[in-house]
C-alpha cells in the first residue's frame, strides 16, 4: 500500500489522520478481507475534526452532537496493555495512539507501552 517510499502532505492532523484510517482500512481489508476494518485508539485522545477522526477521538464531549459516527472505532484505557490486547481481534487493522496526548491535558504514554504496542503490532 505504501511505507517509507512515498510522503503526502497534509493541511492538518485530521487530515493526515484520516489517511492513515483509510490507508490502514485499506490494507486489512486487502490482507483480511473485508470485515478488517476496526481501529483501536485510547481514552482522552484526539485525533481531528473529521467524521472519522471524531470517531477516534476518545473523549465524549468531542463526538457529543455527531452521531451517526462511522463505526468500527473503538476506545481503551491507556496504559493499560491489558484492556488493548483484550480488544484486537481478527476485524482490528490499525491501533491509532498519540505518544503525548495533549487535548485535556499533557499525558505522555510511556516508553515501555510505546514499544509493547509496536510489539503487538
Amino acid at each position: 500500500m505504501s511505507f517509507a517510499d512515498r510522503v503526502f502532505f497534509c493541511n492538518s492532523g485530521a487530515e493526515a489522520n484520516e489517511a492513515a484510517i483509510k490507508l490502514a482500512r485499506a490494507y486489512g481489508k486487502a490482507k483480511k478481507g473485508p470485515d478488517c476494518y476496526e481501529i483501536i485508539s485510547l481514552d482522552r485522545s484526539f485525533h481531528g475534526r473529521t467524521l472519522a477522526t471524531v470517531a477516534a477521538t476518545g473523549q465524549e464531549k468531542i463526538q457529543k452532537g455527531f452521531a451517526p459516527l462511522p463505526s468500527g472505532f473503538m476506545q481503551v484505557p491507556p496504559e493499560d496493555l491489558s484492556a488493548l490486547k483484550a480488544a484486537i481481534n481478527q476485524n482490528t487493522c490499525a491501533i491509532l495512539i498519540e505518544p503525548v496526548q495533549g487535548e485535556g491535558g499533557v499525558y505522555p504514554l510511556s516508553g515501555s507501552y510505546m514499544e509493547a504496542i509496536s510489539k503487538l503490532c
